[in-house]
């Protein structure tokens, strides 16, 4: 067995224990009564069956945990699984139910002054905006989840939120400075983290931004006419 396959199998492998062992507590909790804690159960079960792709399953779990949240009048559990339900609807190219979902985790979180949790909604909500192809508006949550996360200074989510904001620029159809900008952003970002490798990825998305920007425009030659003709 090579290196890689069993790195691949020990990581499944942890994934499925986690569902294991979320499922157990989810069990636990229901047979206490206890419904603070089993929305809780429910949240995590849903972020484990996530991870292992099992988006149908994911979604089951997430929106119970949002209805018991919601009994419970929990409003920071309640964006907590009103956002981790867009990011699977999003998996699910569901993109006008997760552009919801991420715009009430939004509300929530803004209701709640949880800056933080607001800055990871907008940045959430750019990529659901630009999976509808409403990229303005995808541009305009992205440096909006930049500014936010940068302020509260979180590094790692900053170096993320900025390489939304490149990809979202990119397919905008931005001056390549900027997007190259974003990218070196992205990476001065992680490196504040301490997160190297991430760091190292953002830079050479920039520096391929940059040999794409010092191409010479293609010429494309023109049907029927040889370099002979062209000439006489």
């Amino acid at each position: 067995m090579s290196f890689a396959l069993g790195s691949y199998l020990q990581w499944r492998r942890h994934l499925q224990d986690n569902v294991v062992v979320n499922a157990l507590a989810l069990d636990a909790c229901t047979k206490l009564k206890d419904n603070l804690n089993r929305a809780g159960a429910w949240s995590n079960l849903g972020s484990a069956l996530q991870e292992m792709r099992r988006f149908e399953d994911a979604l089951h779990a997430l929106e119970t945990a949002r209805d018991l949240h919601q009994q419970n009048d929990n409003t920071h559990g309640e964006a907590t699984a009103w956002n981790n339900l867009g990011n699977t609807y999003r998996e699910l190219r569901r993109f006008d139910d997760a552009l919801h979902a991420h715009q009430t985790a939004r509300d929530l979180h803004q209701q709640n002054d949880n800056t933080h949790g607001e800055a990871t909604a907008w940045n959430n909500l750019g990529t659901a905006y630009r999976g509808l192809g409403r990229v303005d508006e995808a541009v305009v949550a992205g440096k909006r989840a930049v500014a936010m996360l940068a302020a509260a200074r979180d590094w790692f989510r900053a170096g993320e939120a900025w390489g939304e904001l490149a990809t979202t620029l990119t397919a905008a159809g931005a001056d390549t400075a900027q997007v190259r900008e974003a990218w070196e952003q992205s990476a001065q970002a992680y490196t504040q983290a301490g997160a190297d490798e991430e760091a190292d990825v953002s830079r050479e998305h920039a520096n391929s931004t940059e040999i794409e920007e010092a191409q010479p425009p293609a010429v494309m030659d023109l049907p029927g006419k040889d370099a002979a003709s062209e000439s006489g």
